[in-house]
């Protein structure tokens, strides 16, 4: 993430985003260890939020990656792609999660855990791909670009699947400990309800 002056809470380019405390940085990536656990560069297919300068990365995190210049945002994502996604928090990040959400190749966001704004709403809560959801017990502490641990987020975070496939690797990042916090698999009810109606034309 970028903090912008003179706000420098304000969080607005595409890398991996977090908040530091001392805000002596302005890039934050998400430790290595979680984006293996949930994927990693062979699972993940595309990166469309990464650094301008990978070789910053504490490690790849998809076999793709797409730097601020190339706008991942408007540039054509495969179809089939599993995609890994830490957007810009802030402003526009609406646009991040409905491309997201609406990607036919699926994949795991890790977004701040706001309950409130309506792209958490339209685009996680209530989006017929959304497969689950992993709310983060403490807060994250994310890497500067030299390798260091930085303190913790300000915010909680939440890391949201979309598909099956996603679902599955972030329910096993939190049974094997990479993940700390509380996993909640999405039903939706129109599925439910379908399924009862068959049920009820079985018997």
């Amino acid at each position: 993430m970028r903090l912008s002056p003179p706000k420098a809470t304000r969080l607005t380019t595409a890398c991996y985003k977090a908040c530091d405390k001392d805000h002596s940085t302005v890039d934050w990536y998400t430790p290595p260890a979680i984006v293996e656990a949930l994927g990693g560069t062979e699972g993940f297919d595309l990166d469309p939020c990464a650094p301008e300068d990978p070789s910053r990365l504490p490690a790849p995190t998809a076999r793709r990656m797409i730097p601020p210049s190339q706008d991942g945002l408007t540039t054509p994502w495969c179809p089939r792609a599993f995609v890994w996604l830490n957007p810009p928090y802030g402003k526009g990040m609406d646009k991040w999660m409905a491309k997201l959400a609406n990607h036919p190749g699926g994949g795991v966001a890790l977004v701040p855990a706001h309950m409130d704004p309506g792209w958490m709403h339209e685009f996680v809560l209530n989006h017929p791909n959304t497969t689950a959801i992993l709310l983060t017990r403490g807060r994250l502490k994310f890497m500067r670009p030299e390798g260091s641990t930085g303190t913790a987020a300000p915010t909680g975070s939440v890391f949201v699947a979309y598909g099956q496939r996603a679902a599955r690797n972030l329910k096993r990042a939190q049974e094997d400990g990479v993940l700390r916090g509380k996993f909640f698999a999405i039903q939706r009810v129109t599925k439910v309800a379908y399924a009862n109606q068959r049920s009820a034309n079985d018997e």
